[in-house]
């Protein structure tokens, strides 16, 4: 054993050299995280709107820049004199106050005295002079006393609420005209204080939104939550909303006649996003445009950071560490994704959502790049000349840096990777020397290379 162990130590002295140019293991690559704006990227940025307005365009231009060879039309009558929007669902009883009156399922008309009234599934109502508890066949509608806004969960409301029973439990719609209905739409879609062409470019594209998009099947037609749009009643009315609502009455954009998917969101990060390559839904209205207008947002850029394969690895549930990652643009009927590339050469996909959720990040408009530098090849003969390769794609102001001897990181050379986004450099080194990349203000770990003199 003890002859053994002295000819394996002759033999490494023997191979010293050798040994000491081998290059060294590479440094894992890295992911540089940057990107900015929030939600989900498609249609009219309103950040964006908000720009185009303090600049002075008008709410027909803001719309044009989004909405891409989109036409003005107008909303169809039964719509602006009556949409239902359901207020609250599955409820054990609903209050209502300043009732005047009820009318039951037939249209007959019952005034209600105290002004308030509780509604169960039974639909059994204190109406006439003497309260007197009966049962309405439903569903019912509760009208509001004159000038007065029907109340409902601390929220005040136009037009009519109607009381049904559904599934034992009482559903709480509110029937109400169009343009009524988006005086509570527009502000709580979009601040309120904000250019009068931002609000009206908000206007239509609410407008055109509920209009385009009824339920179907249910006994109502919108939504009052995310699901259709935000709507908080005669409470969020104000002075600029209001006036853009009335400004654009009836306003509604089309392509080829119908009511376009006037999607919107909040800020852009300074591009949106296409209908394709975020739902795979191939809509040639809704492609997507740069937005420098979006520059006031306060999520127009993130802060970048760096990842590493372990870390994206956990978040995507793989089992050894991303080494790579790249772009796979949407086709037809399928939306835009990233592929992931194990150490091991597994590969997974991720649609820009499913990004986006796990990495917890305000929008889809991101992006991963790659930082990689590659050991150089053993040397043959004493050269101070070495090559460099690597990988920086999707990142910006790609740099190679390398270390003084008092421990200062130094520009090396300025890269223009390819369109893959790989690299090769040659460089004049005195000695061993440590270099690294960066990209987006982020530093990659160092490589260290040895020259022999």
């Amino acid at each position: 054993m003890r002859r053994t162990a002295a000819l394996a130590a002759l033999l490494l002295l023997s191979l010293g050299v050798a040994a000491a140019a081998t290059a060294p293991k590479p440094p894992a690559p890295v992911f540089v995280l940057a990107g900015g704006g929030w939600g989900h990227g498609v249609g009219m940025s309103q950040w964006g709107a908000y720009g185009q307005a303090t600049a002075g365009r008008d709410y027909r231009e803001i719309l044009s820049t989004y909405y891409r060879g989109t036409a003005m039309g107008t909303a169809p009558d039964t719509l602006l004199k009556r949409v239902r929007v359901l207020v609250a669902d599955g409820l054990a009883n609903a209050s209502v106050g300043s009732v005047a009156a009820v009318f039951d399922g037939a249209g007959k008309r019952y005034p209600i005295a105290g002004g308030a009234i509780t509604a169960g599934a039974d639909l059994e109502l204190p109406v006439g002079k003497d309260g007197k508890e009966v049962a309405l066949a439903g569903p019912v509608t509760i009208r509001a006393a004159k000038g007065a806004f029907l109340s409902y969960g601390g929220k005040e409301f136009r037009g009519d609420l109607r009381v049904a029973a559904v599934g034992g439990r009482v559903q709480l719609v509110n029937v109400v005209g169009l343009e009524a209905y988006l005086l509570g739409v527009v502000p709580g879609e979009m601040p309120k204080d904000w250019p009068l062409a931002a609000l009206e470019a908000q206007a239509v594209a609410a407008r055109t939104y509920a209009v385009g998009n009824i339920v179907r099947g249910r006994p109502f037609d919108l939504y009052s939550d995310w699901r259709s749009q935000v709507y908080y009643g005669v409470g969020s009315e104000a002075p600029g909303t209001t006036k853009a609502v009335r400004e654009t009455r009836g306003q509604i954009l089309t392509y080829d006649g119908a009511p376009a998917q006037t999607l919107y969101f909040s800020s852009s990060g300074g591009r949106t996003i296409s209908s394709l390559d975020a739902f795979g839904l191939d809509l040639p209205y809704l492609v997507s445009v740069d937005d420098p207008w979006d520059a006031a947002s306060p999520n127009h850029a993130w802060t970048p950071r760096l990842l590493t394969g372990a870390q994206l690895a956990a978040r995507f549930g793989l089992k050894d560490p991303v080494a790579d990652i790249a772009y796979v643009p949407g086709s037809p009927g399928k939306p835009a994704a990233v592929r992931l590339t194990t150490s091991d050469g597994q590969t997974s996909t991720a649609r820009l959502s499913d990004v986006r959720s796990r990495l917890g990040l305000k929008s889809t408009g991101f992006r991963l790049g790659t930082l990689r530098l590659d050991p150089p090849a053993e040397p043959k003969g004493a050269s101070p000349v070495v090559q460099l390769t690597g990988v920086a794609r999707q990142v910006e102001r790609a740099t190679l840096e390398r270390r003084t001897p008092d421990g200062t990181w130094v520009t090396a050379k300025r890269l223009s990777p390819a369109a893959d986004g790989t690299f090769a450099v040659r460089l004049r080194a005195s000695g061993t020397t440590v270099y690294r990349l960066s990209a987006d203000g982020l530093a990659g770990p160092p490589l260290t290379v040895r020259v022999t003199a």
